[in-house]
Parts: structure tokens; sequence; C-alpha cells
């Protein structure tokens, strides 16, 4: 699968989606075109969404009306139970800067956490001084 990462902007999960979509709008007889205006969207709007290179996926709105005209539930398009890869990692490798920010947030939490737990043992150990120095001033 790592090669077709290269060209393909969508994740494991998002093509099994669309594949979905794709077998009911094939079961159903319906045009690319036809679907998408159904959708209320642009007449490519599909056809755009069934292209690998293209990064054009359904929303759960849209999966919502994808289910009312195909008479099914949006589980119909959903894995059972689910796919095994790490599909916020794919996510992350085909959106370099999403992912990039994602590092500079998750560095300042560590940092952030990291200095809560300096503080408290600073405030741990001053405490433990002025009781011992308390001890010591009442011997």
């Amino acid at each position: 699968m790592a090669a077709t990462q290269d060209k393909n902007k969508k994740t494991e999960i998002e093509i099994f989606v669309i594949n979905k979509v794709k077998e009911f709008r094939e079961a159903a007889k319906l045009s690319k075109r036809k679907l998408s205006l159904e959708l209320r969207l642009n007449h490519n709007y599909v056809n755009n969404v069934e292209n690998p290179k293209s990064s054009a996926k359904y929303n759960l709105n849209q999966l919502n009306e994808l289910a009312k005209i195909f008479k099914c539930t949006i589980a119909d398009f959903i894995p059972s139970p689910y796919i095994k890869t790490d599909t916020i990692e794919e996510y992350m490798e085909l959106h370099p800067k999403i992912k990039a920010k994602y590092e500079i947030m998750a560095k300042n939490y560590e940092e952030k956490e990291r200095k809560k737990i300096e503080e408290k043992e600073r405030k741990k150990k001053e405490k433990a001084a002025m009781k011992k120095k308390a001890t010591s001033k009442k011997k």
C-alpha cells in the first residue's frame, strides 16, 4: 500500500467508504453526475471523490444523505468492525502540514507537563525543607 500512498490522497478507511458508496451507486445504476446532483453538489463531485488522485471525500452529512438515497444505514458504508491500519498515522503522512502542527502541539504539551511536574517537585522540596527547619528550631 505504501507505493499507492504517494499517489493517493486518501486513507484506507476513506477509500473503503468511497468504494462502498460506489458499489451502492452502481447497483442503483446511478451515474456519478446524477448522484452528485442528488446530493445537491457540483455535478463533478462524485467523480472527484472516486478519483484516487483527488483529495475529495464524503463527509458525515453526505453519508447521511447517501443512506437515504440508497435506503440503507450509514453503517453500511463503514468497515466492520474496523480497519486494522493506523489510519490516524496514515492521515498524518498524507497531510504533512497537519502532522507538523500536531508535533508542535504535542511537544508544547509535553513541555508544559514537564514544567508542572518540576514545579510540584520544587514545592514538595520547599515544604520538606520548611518542615525540617521548623522541627530543628523546636529542638
